[in-house]
């Protein structure tokens, strides 16, 4: 069962259904797109997305994991981690909303979120980012994972890494 785990400022808690009408203001801001393509969620479609996330996965084999990202000083949704799990491998990913970019939430985030899955026998991951997001691409490089060469089929670059990850505090 998926777990609350936290650094010393950030609370991970599992997503519910009920995060829908907060994480619809966290993430209404068009900016948060520019990478990835798309645009801000409605409540109706983000409720519908959070009910399909919560069911989890239909395959036996795959698990889905997604946490949103709290900070414990305010009790504010700053913006959520998510990991898809098959045997020791995930698909990681993060987001963090524009107000609470540049303080370091989406390193100490992810990073708590690959600490907990390698404490959950995951030994590798990738992350899947756009060629031109540099910020991303630091998070990545802090959490230790590299260019592996690749790009999907999206055209993101393909970062994979291996445990242990570094701490994220």
């Amino acid at each position: 069962m998926l777990q609350t785990v936290w650094t010393s400022r950030l609370l991970l808690e599992p997503l519910r259904v009920e995060h829908a009408e907060e994480m619809v203001a966290v993430l209404a801001d068009d900016s948060l797109y520019e990478f990835t393509g798309g645009s801000a969620p409605t409540i109706e479609q983000l409720t519908a997305r959070y009910r399909r996330q919560v069911a989890g996965s239909d395959r036996d084999d795959e698990s889905w994991l997604n946490w949103i990202v709290r900070r414990i000083d305010t009790s504010q949704a700053a913006g959520f981690v998510q990991a898809t799990v098959v045997g020791d491998a995930a698909d990681v990913a993060w987001l963090v909303a524009t107000t609470q970019q540049r303080q370091g939430v989406a390193r100490e985030a992810a990073g708590m979120m690959l600490t907990w899955l390698a404490s959950h026998g995951v030994s590798r991951c990738r992350a899947h980012i756009a060629p031109d997001h540099v910020a991303s691409a630091r998070v990545a490089e802090v959490l230790g994972l590299t260019r592996s060469g690749d790009t999907d089929d999206a055209g993101e670059e393909v970062w994979t890494g291996t445990a242990p990850f570094p701490p994220p505090d």
